[in-house]
C-alpha cells in the first residue's frame, strides 16, 4: 500500500510515512494510529472517548461537531476546518495546527502540552481552566479569545491579535507577548505578574494602571 510522506516536527512526531486512509470514519470509542487522513468532514456531530496517535488531518472538517474525552498525541492538522468544535476533557500532546478554521472553537478544562498553533483564525475561541505547557502561538488571530483562569505559563504569542482577549484569574508568568497586539486585554494586574512584554506595550496596559502615559516636549 502507497504511504504518505510527513515531514519532521518540533511538535507533531510523526513517523516518516503514515497509511493513506480514503475511507476514514469515527466511531465511538474510536483508537486511530499512524493515518493520513484527506478531505474527511465530521460535521455537526457529536461523539466520544477518541484517541488519535501519530495522525495527519489534511483539509478536513470537524465544524461544530462536539467531541468528549477526545486524546490527540502526536497529530499534525493542516487546513483544517475546527469552527465552532468543542473538545470536552480533551488532552492534546505533541500536536499541530497550521492554517486552520477555529473561529469559536472550544476546549474547556483542557490540557495542552507540546502544542503549535500557526497561521490560524481563533477569533472567539476557549480555552477556559485550561492548562498550557510549552505551547506557541504563530501569526494567529486570537481577537477576543476567552483564556479566563487558564495557566498559560511559558506561554508563546508571536505576532498575534489578541485585542480585547480574556486573561481574567490567568497565571501568566514568562508568558511571552512580545511581538503581538495586547490592546483592550481584560486582564488584573496580579495576573499580569511575571509576564514578558516590549516596552512599547506598555501604553496598551496603562489603563489596567489608572494612567496615561505621555510623552513630555
Amino acid at each position: 500500500m502507497k504511504k504518505s510522506l510527513v515531514k519532521k516536527s518540533e511538535y507533531a512526531n510523526l513517523p516518516s510515512n503514515l497509511s493513506p486512509a480514503p475511507k476514514f470514519q469515527i466511531e465511538e470509542e474510536g483508537d486511530y494510529e499512524q493515518l493520513a487522513i484527506n478531505d474527511f468532514h465530521f460535521i455537526g456531530q457529536t461523539s466520544k472517548l477518541l484517541k488519535f496517535v501519530e495522525c495527519h488531518f489534511q483539509a478536513c472538517s470537524f465544524n461544530q461537531s462536539k467531541i468528549y474525552d477526545v486524546r490527540l498525541k502526536n497529530v499534525r492538522m493542516e487546513e483544517t476546518d475546527l469552527a465552532n468544535t468543542k473538545l470536552d476533557k480533551a488532552l492534546i500532546e505533541n500536536v499541530e495546527f497550521i492554517k486552520c478554521r477555529m473561529t469559536g472553537f472550544k476546549i474547556i478544562e483542557g490540557s495542552l502540552k507540546n502544542v503549535l498553533f500557526k497561521d490560524s483564525q481563533l477569533k472567539l475561541s476557549q480555552f477556559r481552566m485550561s492548562r498550557f505547557k510549552n505551547v506557541k502561538f504563530v501569526n494567529c488571530n486570537l481577537e477576543e479569545t476567552d483564556f479566563y483562569g487558564a495557566n498559560l505559563s511559558g506561554t508563546i504569542f508571536e505576532n498575534c491579535n489578541l485585542k480585547k482577549a480574556e486573561l481574567s484569574a490567568s497565571k501568566l508568568n514568562e508568558t511571552d507577548f512580545r511581538t503581538s497586539i495586547i490592546q483592550g486585554l481584560n486582564v488584573s494586574i496580579e495576573s499580569l505578574k511575571g509576564a514578558i512584554i516590549d516596552p512599547t506595550q506598555i501604553n496598551d496596559l496603562a489603563g489596567l494602571l489608572g494612567v496615561k502615559i505621555e510623552w513630555k516636549e
